[in-house]
This record gives C-alpha cells, structure tokens and sequence, in this order.
C-alpha cells in the first residue's frame, strides 16, 4: 500500500474538502495523483503558499512552504488568481476522461 499525506493543511486545504490521506495500491497511482494534487493546490489555493510532493517510499508527502516574495515581481496575486479561475485548462485524474484528440486514456491509438 502507498500512501499520500497532505502536511500541515493550511486553511485552503481545509476548505477543499480534499482527503488529508489517500491509500493506493500501486506507487504510480499513487504517484500520479501526489502530481496532480501538487499542481492543483499550487493553481487554485490563494498562493500565499507552494506546494511539493516529496517522494518517502511508500509514503507521499505533500508540505508547504509560504511562497517567497519577489521583489522584481510586480503582479498581483488576486490577477493571478482570475485569470487562472477563468482558464479553460483543466487538470484531473478521471480515467474516464477523454484526451484532446477524443482517444479514451489508457488506449492508445494510431496517427499518421
């Protein structure tokens, strides 16, 4: 069994309703989603903090550090936030989804 585990959920996590542990029973599931949770919670939380999965061995762990402030950067984090809201890029870990050309995941298909 392979395991994620969220460390020190922060307020945003909390609000997710996302699961503080998962079990799976292979490391690349296991792998896989960590990514995917990692990349989620680094686009859709408030950016106040940056998320890593770090690999343990049978255990995943996803920390938090607080986002550095760059001094050179002069967007605004609120900016951010829209404009990720507003995108058409979606990010998941539904096998029953369909790629961008319309092949069902885990087949593969032929193109010329």
């Amino acid at each position: 069994m392979y395991t994620i585990e969220i460390d020190d959920p922060c307020s945003c996590f909390k609000k997710s309703g996302m699961d503080q542990t998962m079990t799976f029973e292979n490391r690349e599931d296991a792998h896989m989603r960590a990514k995917v949770l990692e990349c989620r919670m680094n686009q859709e939380f408030c950016l106040t903090h940056y998320f890593t999965a770090v690999d343990l061995g049978e255990k995943i762990l996803i920390t938090k550090i607080v986002r550095p402030v760059d001094e050179d950067e002069d967007y605004d984090y609120e900016d951010v936030k829209k404009l990720i809201a507003n995108s058409n890029v979606k990010i998941g870990f539904d096998d029953a989804e369909e790629t961008p050309n319309g092949d069902k995941r885990g087949k593969t298909s032929t193109h010329s």
